[in-house]
């Protein structure tokens, strides 16, 4: 951990949610935080305009985040340096990841939990940038819309990311039950 922090820098590391850990040299928590607020900023686009109930968790979600990584920073410059050499650092939530071990259940509803949510992410954002597009187009309200190969390279991008999404929450939800089925397979054999 740092030695002697300036307290100028100390205060505007700590506006920016785990910058301020990692000026500390708490690395792995300051990654934590910072990747905990920025997911969730990069998430709220995705659920504006089809489910407003995750829109809203993931809108208070950023506040929370940063007030949480505020004041957890703060206690750090303060610490004399025996607790400050006492401090281990680690990722949020490794307490948790032993029983997640020890558990596979426990695992197995987390990856499906957030697999769903992440396939939920993928279609509201296809649904908003591709199909209320397109139907909105075959109505008269829009007459004047670029053609349509013009609209679908315009959203491209999101539409990528939409199925990045979307692949990615199938892989939570699926790819470990495939591997544990493999392996009772194997042990049946032996």
């Amino acid at each position: 951990m740092h030695p002697q922090p300036n307290k100028f820098l100390c205060f505007l590391f700590s506006l920016v949610p785990g910058a301020g850990h990692m000026y500390m040299g708490l690395m792995k928590r300051g990654v934590s935080f910072m990747a905990l607020f920025f997911a969730c900023i990069a998430f709220i686009p995705f659920f504006s305009n089809f489910l407003f109930i995750l829109f809203l968790a993931f809108s208070f979600a950023v506040p929370l985040i940063w007030f949480a990584a505020f004041f957890d920073f703060w206690r750090y410059p303060r610490m004399t340096q025996e607790q400050k050499d006492a401090v281990q650092d680690g990722f949020l939530f490794t307490e948790q990841a032993p029983r997640f071990r020890s558990n596979p259940a426990a695992a197995r509803k987390v990856r499906l939990g957030v697999g769903i949510v992440l396939i939920l992410a993928g279609l509201s954002s296809l649904y908003s940038h591709f199909v209320s597009n397109f139907l909105w187009r075959f109505q008269d309200t829009y007459p004047y819309m670029p053609p349509l190969w013009v609209q679908l390279l315009q959203r491209f991008p999101m539409i990528a990311g939409a199925v990045l999404v979307i692949a990615i929450g199938l892989v939570l939800i699926f790819w470990k039950a495939k591997q544990i089925k493999k392996q009772a397979v194997q042990n049946d054999e032996e």
